[in-house]
């Protein structure tokens, strides 16, 4: 990502209702939660993340909040690497300064972009979003992949009792 991708998102980009995988259920994704205000750089992350968990069959609707932190604190590390490379740029390739007293030091940026990474890192497993947490949750969920709707046998059994009701006469 760059700084190029400040543009706001197409609207086909908005985040699909969801992908039919095994016994036709379907995964949705969830809309980020109010008050989140993602910007467009984050909302595109959103339809990413989102996106892939859908590719991958992974059910995440109730994963909103977590995917939110996940889409700032990846654009908060992205900018301040970029802010790391510029410095890096402007000091002739290095990050290391010298303090007052005649030390080199690593630049601040560079433990920000360390100890953004750090959280990153935390949050990610957290979403399904390493291919360890992802297999994990894979065998958690079994051999469907995707969790029982607990109401499915119910709707189906209300939409038969009113389907022959709305038949009109041949």
């Amino acid at each position: 990502m760059g700084l190029q991708d400040n543009e706001a998102p197409d609207k086909s980009a908005e985040t699909p209702s969801g992908r039919t995988v095994g016994a036709g259920k379907e995964i949705r994704s969830p809309a980020p939660p109010p008050g989140t205000n993602l910007t467009p750089r984050e909302r595109k992350v959103w339809d990413y993340i989102c996106g892939q968990l859908r590719e991958a069959g992974m059910p995440h609707l109730t994963a909103g909040i977590a995917i939110a932190v996940v889409c700032r604190t990846f654009i908060r590390w992205v900018n301040t690497e970029l802010e790391l490379q510029n410095f890096e740029a402007s000091n002739g390739g290095s990050y290391f300064i010298k303090t007052p007293k005649g030390y080199d030091q690593p630049h601040q940026l560079f433990y920000a972009a360390a100890s953004i990474k750090k959280e990153l890192l935390t949050w990610l497993p957290e979403s399904c979003l390493t291919l360890p947490s992802s297999v994990t949750a894979r065998a958690k969920l079994g051999d469907e992949g995707v969790q029982d709707d607990l109401f499915a046998e119910l709707f189906e059994h209300g939409l038969e009792r009113v389907a022959p009701r709305n038949r009109l006469p041949a």
